[in-house]
C-alpha cells in the first residue's frame, strides 16, 4: 500500500554530480582556476628572473596548488547541494583574492611596474619587508 508514501528523493550522490557538472558554467570557479594558473606562471617567471629556481620549491608549490584546486572543486558542490552556495562563493572568493595578491607579489618581485599605491599594501613589496628579511619564504 503506497498511497501515503512520499515520492523517492533524488539520491545525494546524483545531486552532488549535478552540482559538480554545473561548475562548468560558474564564472567564479573559472576565475579561481585561471588565477591559480596565472600565479603558477608568474611564480615560475619570478624564480627565473631572480635566479632562485629550485625543483623542490616548484614541486611543493604545484602540489599545494593541486591540492587546493581539488579541495575547492570537491567542497563547492557539497556546499551548493546543502543550500550553502553563498558560503561556497565566499570561500572561493577568498582564494581568488589570495592568489591575486600572490600574482602581484610575483609581478613586483620581478621588477615589473606596479602602481605606487599598491606596494605599501603588499608586505613582500613594502619597505618593512626589505628592511627585515631579503629572501623569499
Amino acid at each position: 500500500m503506497q498511497l501515503l508514501s512520499a515520492p523517492p528523493a533524488v539520491p545525494y550522490h546524483q545531486l552532488y554530480l549535478m552540482h559538480f557538472q554545473n561548475m562548468e558554467d560558474n564564472r567564479l570557479i573559472w576565475l579561481f582556476v585561471w588565477t591559480v594558473i596565472v600565479d603558477i606562471i608568474t611564480g615560475f617567471a619570478k624564480s627565473l628572473v631572480t635566479k632562485r629556481t629550485t625543483s623542490t620549491k616548484g614541486t611543493t608549490g604545484l602540489i599545494k596548488h593541486g591540492v587546493l584546486i581539488l579541495v575547492i572543486l570537491t567542497l563547492y558542490p557539497m556546499l551548493d547541494v546543502n543550500g550553502m552556495g553563498s558560503a561556497g562563493d565566499a570561500f572561493v572568493s577568498f582564494y581568488v583574492l589570495y592568489y591575486a595578491v600572490s600574482v602581484l607579489e610575483n609581478w613586483g618581485q620581478m621588477g615589473l611596474p606596479l602602481p605606487r599605491w599598491v606596494k605599501p599594501y603588499i608586505y613582500k613589496l613594502s619597505d618593512d619587508y626589505k628592511k627585515g628579511k631579503s629572501h623569499d619564504e
